[in-house]
């Protein structure tokens, strides 16, 4: 039997999964969407909630810097949508 759970609502100015989050990264931002595993595509900055960078971005918030790749502030969250 398949089961599955409901991802809880990301908490209002937070990244969580369903969001669009434009980040600074090296000097150079980009927007990324956060989505589950089925929709993911990396290539068009769909990533899947479970993908290394996507889990460093949750909970973030606009204006926190997030540590990435073993860099402490290698990741600024610009806007979240």
């Amino acid at each position: 039997q398949t089961t599955a759970e409901l991802a809880p609502e990301p908490e209002e100015g937070e990244v969580g999964i369903g969001s669009s989050v434009r980040v600074r990264m090296n000097g150079a931002e980009r927007t990324i969407v956060i989505v589950g595993g089925d929709e993911a595509e990396p290539g068009e900055d769909r990533l899947a909630f479970s993908a290394p960078l996507a889990r460093a971005l949750m909970g973030a918030a606009v204006g926190e810097t997030v540590a990435f790749a073993g860099k402490a502030d290698a990741i600024e969250i610009v806007e979240i949508a």
